[in-house]
């Protein structure tokens, strides 16, 4: 196995990573040694009568199983997957991952949240119709529950066939945003001209004086926040008039290549919504937070436009009245650039302003550490048409 292999990389970068007040986890006891071995046998059985190339073992439990197995089976056939970062690392040290090493046969994807286990398979190059999906038999009921979305996301996705040729979308841009936002300049240059227009909500009692762009039509108005955020995606929205909406924020950006590969997201016939994977650029250009849910941090924000929809939560808004199946890019990435571009203090008054639109219901914090991986690591094995999985309907 490469020294690039990613899954060992970011597991490893996660692994090596704590809050300094985070309970350590107490692994669970070994099963007695004749029923672990009856339960390594139906696994290596399993596995044979599937034809799959590859196990994704759902979750560590003790690491009797996943020790059995990565010995018993071909060198890299063994993937194990666990959300409880503090769990692994507390094997760790009571030496139960002797298995998991640089170029070892069997391979650890580790993080707290089910997408990015998804995404790391992707980047690994493993293919989700090559898995064959195991939840671990001596994990109890509560932690089998706890990985259900991953089982979901891992068996039931399905990558979608190359988009049908139709003519091009008429698709709007739509954002809500500040005039204290920095280098809106650089937001609006990003745009190609080929958008049917451009929807803008200004947090502002007047519209403010700003060159904007000419290559297409902007809407623009100019309404408090207010502390409601769905209410002003919602304005955002009302003014659209583009068959689908690209909802994008002031911080955020996108490649050439993936600003020209929107049009083909949206030529399937029974998507509706997409989601996009969004890398957080920092402490330097070269590296992303990753680990503990901080990539791929699905967002949806291309969606066909329809009657019904509007976006509902003061804070953390959401998109409901969507009707289709709904889609994750594996390639197009929203590039976030906050924490590059902004101050901590910035950055921090802007989450005061999320607590206040919360009302109380959810506290953010701002922790001076994360987790960061090469931007490399996170790149998608990129073709000439952009890739995506149909996603089940339990995701939607």
């Amino acid at each position: 196995m490469s020294v690039d292999d990613p899954l060992f990389e970011y597991a490893a970068e996660v692994l090596s990573f704590g809050f300094k007040d985070a309970a350590e986890a107490v692994p669970p006891d070994q099963g007695a040694p004749d029923a672990m071995e009856r339960i390594i046998a139906r696994c290596l059985a399993a596995f044979a009568r599937s034809g799959r190339k590859h196990m994704a073992l759902l979750g560590l439990g003790s690491g009797f199983v996943a020790k059995a197995l990565a010995s018993s089976l071909p060198h890299g056939a063994l993937v194990v997957c666990e959300q409880d970062v503090e769990l692994a690392r507390s094997l760790s040290r009571a030496g139960r991952l002797g298995w998991w090493r640089r170029e070892g046969g069997a391979r650890l994807a580790l993080d707290a949240s089910p997408w990015a286990l998804l995404f790391l398979f992707d980047r690994a190059a493993i293919r989700l119709d090559d898995l064959f999906v195991l939840p671990n038999p001596e994990l109890d009921p509560a932690r089998k529950v706890r990985l259900r979305t991953l089982e979901t996301l891992l068996c039931r996705s399905r990558l979608l066939g190359p988009p049908p040729q139709v003519p091009a979308p008429r698709l709007s841009v739509a954002a809500i945003v500040s005039p204290a936002e920095p280098e809106l300049q650089c937001f609006f240059a990003q745009l190609p001209p080929w958008l049917h227009e451009l929807v803008l909500v200004w947090d502002a009692e007047h519209l403010p004086s700003m060159n904007l762009p000419r290559a297409f039509p902007v809407w623009q108005t100019a309404r408090p926040l207010a502390r409601d955020f769905a209410a002003q995606r919602n304005a955002m929205l009302a003014a659209c008039t583009g068959d689908w909406v690209f909802s994008l924020d002031a911080d955020e950006r996108l490649s050439d290549i993936d600003w020209a590969a929107l049009p083909l997201l949206c030529a399937y016939p029974d998507i509706c919504a997409w989601h996009l994977p969004r890398v957080t650029v920092y402490p330097t250009p070269g590296r992303a937070l990753a680990g503990y849910g901080l990539w791929p941090d699905v967002q949806l924000r291309l969606f066909r436009r329809a009657p019904g929809l509007s976006y509902v939560g003061s804070v953390h808004e959401r998109l409901t009245g969507l009707a289709g199946r709904q889609a994750v890019s594996l390639d197009l990435e929203i590039e976030h650039l906050s924490r590059l571009r902004k101050g901590e203090a910035e950055i921090r008054r802007k989450l005061e302003g999320f607590d206040e639109a919360a009302a109380g219901s959810v506290r953010h914090t701002l922790s001076a550490e994360y987790p960061s991986v090469p931007r490399s690591l996170l790149t998608s094995h990129r073709t000439m048409l952009p890739r995506g999985l149909l996603l089940p309907d339990a995701m939607a």
